[in-house]
């Protein structure tokens, strides 16, 4: 049933909005059980700005899934992910993710197209998720 509803978002949302440059960036660990962390996990990640068309587009998607009546946290802090690690055997920095941002000038310099959205089993470990459906935005 997801799979079918996905398949209709390009009808209701024919181009996700273009998201500005990148407003910041975090490297940091989660932990399964903390508010809001679902799994272990270290990552990096380029920080980007909301703006009420992101909002409506998501209302629109939240919508399509869960009916008229839902709840999700506002504003929406959409990102970037640039790389994950092992949160136990972690060798990630905030230095590292600096360096690799300013050895790829345009990952901070310019905007960003959504191209798909998919729709993810992330059953099991990161290397179990499977990719369950796409919806291209950019042919």
């Amino acid at each position: 049933e997801a799979r079918a509803r996905l398949r209709t978002v390009r009808d209701l949302i024919p181009q996700w909005p273009t998201f500005a440059k990148p407003t910041g960036i975090t490297s940091d660990i989660a932990q399964c059980g903390r508010p809001g962390q679902v799994c272990d996990i270290a990552w990096s990640e380029l920080t980007l700005a909301t703006n009420p068309q992101h909002e409506a587009a998501l209302d629109i998607l939240y919508e399509l899934f869960y009916g008229s009546v839902y709840n999700r946290d506002r504003p929406w802090k959409p990102h970037n992910s640039v790389a994950y690690d092992n949160p136990d055997t972690n060798h990630l920095s905030l230095l590292d993710t600096i360096m690799y941002a300013s050895q790829n000038p345009s990952l901070l310099g310019m905007e960003r197209r959504v191209a798909a959205i998919a729709l993810w089993s992330t059953v099991g470990k990161m290397g179990d998720w499977e990719c369950l459906e796409r919806v291209r935005f950019i042919d």
